[in-house]
């Protein structure tokens, strides 16, 4: 090998170095920006799970007071079935006695 091409050489590998050096600087930065995304996306996903409970729990809750009222009506049937039978048992009674 002439002294020319050992030149030659060691500027394309000089060359090749500078090139693999800023390639590995842009990598760098996406792997930064990759993690960034990965830290942001493991944030969401606890408060995602987060809230999921809470729904649940809200859920929960409103099934409940969704009930309420019927329960209520069902009372108010019953107090009035009541009071017919109660009225027409004492006109009943009442009148034969």
């Amino acid at each position: 090998m002439t002294g020319e091409e050992i030149a030659k050489a060691l500027a394309e590998n000089a060359q090749r170095s500078k090139s693999n050096s800023h390639r590995i600087d842009e990598l760098s930065e996406h792997y930064e920006a990759l993690n960034k995304m990965a830290t942001a996306l493991e944030v969401l996903a606890t408060k995602q799970l987060g809230m999921s409970e809470q729904i649940d729990k809200i859920e929960a809750k409103v099934t409940v007071l969704e009930a309420m009222p019927m329960r209520r009506i069902r009372n108010l049937i019953g107090y009035i079935v009541a009071a017919i039978c109660s009225a027409t048992a004492g006109a009943f009674f009442g009148g034969y006695l």
